[in-house]
């Protein structure tokens, strides 16, 4: 799967009321931000499936996440809010 479709759909995975925002499909700043979530998703992942356990860097990888995701959220709202979409 495509590093960029792969973390648009854990995103609206994390946020499915912005599901109807086809519109941020051509956005550059949000495709970017897709796939910077997916591959923080991705390490956080591995860590997390690790034999052997780092929690420091899991909590960071955790926190970078939960960041990028809130971000790319922040981002959507901001869009539709002065857009005047819904």
């Amino acid at each position: 799967m495509d590093v960029k479709k792969a973390g648009i759909s854990r995103l609206l995975l994390a946020a499915p009321d912005l599901r109807r925002s086809t519109w941020m499909m051509k956005s550059p700043a949000f495709l970017k931000m897709c796939e910077e979530y997916e591959h923080a998703c991705l390490r956080r992942d591995v860590l997390r499936c690790s034999a052997e356990k780092d929690d420091k860097a899991l909590l960071r990888c955790e926190t970078e996440c939960k960041s990028l995701e809130a971000a790319a959220i922040a981002y959507i709202r901001r869009q539709r809010q002065f857009s005047g979409l819904v």
